[in-house]
């Protein structure tokens, strides 16, 4: 699976994104509202950048995704909890309900009959088959295609970029996506894959209207051309500066509160607080570095409202050059560093200090493994010694290469005076041009870098085997372990979910236990939001936005 890989410009990132900590909007106190919910209901909120697509096919996380939510709404859905739900679909499909076959490979969904697109027309099973194919289609070039490829056929569909025309009908029509009649979509799979709801839930297989695309070409996603079925629609898109989203007539579901939102592209977060404290913003980002400082606040330290999302920070070692080929030298480098003095010092209080791969609010997470290798100096001094380096003699040169951005070059300071400090090693700082270093890693040629890890979808099978897997897409420590291997193929295919769970459970304490990476900590989005603002609920699995999942049971009160 592709996930978000974060090690580019990882700090860089830090500024934008389950457990909640701190409060939520509904929590702030002393807000004198009285409960009563006015008119008009506009909200307003910055997007921080333009979307490079809003088309659901071509698009990808962040930004993209906040807007596609509010425009568009796909077969499955996710809960405030990340538990699925069903959206267009009149159920969830089960074995029991006779939506998944008892082989596991033929999944059938029933579209609700009242669907409508946003002009009235109706929304069928035939409109989910035409944007599953046009995704898979390799004109579409989509970026999450990949994710798709347990489809009969897409995998062959997607890569005939070359083929003729008739070829690409022919590969096209050979995918495993039937519309079987107007309420019924059936998919069938090459082979088991027990996570296909989950990423049935994601953006790329909401559905698109043909007849728009067709007449309208690229410029139907633009302001005025645009035709969804989600609860707004698009009134304005002012490149580069706003978009404005007025309620959808003919959404068919329980239409929202708010009758208009209008989102932002303000790239500078303290422009953005700024806007926020001139009353242009109804929530806004806390820029980093001043987080602690607006807990402290009088007024807007009551306004904070923080979560957890789904990514996690590390250092990763290339466990093929030396000496971080010796696995005793990495436990050293594990207890070595101080995540509590790192989320503190560097993040100033944001985020959470990790000791796991799999972050807080997902299947899989275990609060407790790898804390055998938390912060120790005691214990890193001897583990470097038996490793045959004591107190540092004997180290070969150490070297650590970054993206060369502020924030990364604090992040590899701390690194190089923990190690100063607690195992009396010189750590030698190698910044780089960002693209560069991400040839850099990508080629393995980095002895040890600093990287992060978003979640696509709520479960360890987006988190384990592409970056740990032997010649997993993503895994760029090196590290191969045949007993991870045969854990990740058995849980990809696992139906049974309890079973399926422990697999992937004991597959990451092999990876914790052989240590190609060391956890650092679990981000934190951290924003203020204006006591009047009501029933916002932050998710993990929120875009560009934090809450923007929740934005339809978002309310304005007196």
């Amino acid at each position: 699976m592709k996930g978000k890989l974060l090690y580019l410009l990882a700090a860089l990132l830090i500024i934008v994104p389950i457990v909640f900590s701190g409060c939520t909007s509904d929590d702030n106190d002393d807000d004198g509202d009285d409960g009563t919910v006015t008119t008009p209901q506009v909200f307003r909120v910055n997007l921080a950048g333009e979307p490079n697509t809003i088309d659901p096919n071509k698009a990808s996380w962040a930004t993209e995704r906040s807007v596609i939510m509010l425009l568009f709404v796909g077969l499955l859905d996710f809960n405030s909890d990340l538990s699925l739900k069903a959206a267009c679909a009149q159920e969830i499909p089960t074995v029991a309900n006779g939506g998944i076959s008892a082989d596991g490979l033929t999944y059938t969904f029933k579209v609700k009959s009242n669907v409508t697109w946003s002009d009235g027309s109706k929304v069928t099973a035939h409109d989910f088959e035409y944007s599953i194919k046009r995704m898979l289609d390799p004109d579409t070039a989509a970026e999450y295609a990949s994710f798709y490829f347990d489809i009969v056929g897409a995998a062959a569909f997607n890569a005939a970029a070359s083929a003729d025309a008739a070829t690409k009908t022919a590969l096209r029509n050979a995918v495993g996506v039937t519309a079987v009649d107007d309420t019924s979509l059936r998919i069938t799979l090459n082979q088991t894959r027990p996570t296909f709801l989950s990423i049935m839930a994601l953006w790329p297989t909401s559905p698109v209207k043909e007849s728009v695309i067709t007449a309208k070409g690229n410029l139907w996603t633009e302001a005025g051309n645009l035709i969804g079925n989600g609860p707004y629609t698009l009134k304005e898109w002012v490149h580069q500066d706003h978009m404005t989203f007025t309620l959808n007539t003919n959404y068919w579901d329980t239409k929202p509160t708010l009758t208009e939102i209008k989102y932002l592209m303000i790239l500078d977060a303290t422009q953005e607080l700024s806007a926020y404290k001139n009353g242009e913003l109804d929530m806004a980002r806390v820029p980093v570095g001043t987080e602690t400082a607006t807990l402290a606040d009088p007024v807007y330290g009551k306004q904070v409202v923080r979560n957890n999302d789904l990514t996690t920070f590390a250092f990763q070692f290339n466990v093929n050059k030396a000496p971080f080929d010796n696995l005793l030298v990495r436990e050293a480098m594990s207890c070595a560093i101080d995540r509590v003095a790192f989320v503190e010092q560097v993040r100033g209080g944001v985020g959470t200090p990790a000791y796991s791969w799999i972050p807080p609010g997902m299947p899989g997470y275990d609060a407790d493994l790898g804390k055998d290798f938390a912060f120790n100096v005691t214990k890193a001094k001897q583990l470097l010694a038996d490793a045959g380096y004591p107190n540092g003699v004997g180290m070969p040169e150490l070297k650590f290469q970054y993206a060369d951005t502020a924030s990364n070059r604090t992040i590899a300071q701390f690194l190089q005076a923990q190690l100063k400090t607690n195992l009396n090693l010189d750590l030698t700082l190698e910044p780089m041009e960002p693209a560069a270093f991400s040839a850099f890693v990508n080629s393995e040629q980095h002895t040890w870098a600093w990287f992060g890890w978003g979640a696509d979808y709520p479960d360890p099978d987006n988190w384990l085997p592409d970056l740990f897997g032997t010649g997993g897409g993503n895994n760029h420590t090196g590290y191969s372990n045949p007993a991870f291997d045969t854990l990740a193929i058995q849980a990809m295919m696992e139906l049974d979910n309890t079973l399926r769970l422990q697999m992937w459970a004991q597959a990451q304490e092999i990876v914790m236990a052989d240590m190609p990476i060391v956890t650092m900590f679990y981000r934190e989005r951290f924003y203020v939001v204006q006591p009047y603002v009501k029933g916002l609920e932050p998710t993990g699995m929120d875009g560009g936005i934090m809450g923007d999942t929740s934005l339809v049971n978002v309310s304005i009160v007196k």
